[in-house]
């Protein structure tokens, strides 16, 4: 068997990846042909945009205390981990379980 040398093809030209990238960047930037305001990389539409609102974080309806016996309420202050809840009255174990939760 013989093998024949076969001339190198012509060179390609890279690709110039940022240069790409670059590009990209900018098209996506660039305002749309609908004329509307161009965003930014992270969608914002202006320095001046208005931030968005908070969202807010319902809390768990309060548990009715007043309805539970000094030990039951004991119990709940002891696995709330509540100091001194061994010398509190039943009033003052409501009052320091409602603060906590």
């Amino acid at each position: 068997m013989t093998f024949s040398a076969q001339a190198p093809a012509e060179p390609i030209g890279a690709v110039d990846l940022m240069k790409a990238l670059r590009a990209g960047v900018e098209r996506a930037a660039s305002p749309k042909e609908t004329g509307g305001k161009a965003s930014s990389f992270f969608g914002k539409t202006s320095a001046t945009a208005k931030p968005s609102a908070k969202k807010r974080i319902r809390s768990a309806p309060k548990e009715d205390l007043s309805g539970l016996s000094k030990a039951d309420l004991y119990k709940k202050a002891a696995a709330a981990n509540l100091h001194g809840r061994s010398q509190m009255t039943r009033d003052d174990l409501v009052k320091a379980l409602a603060a906590h939760l």
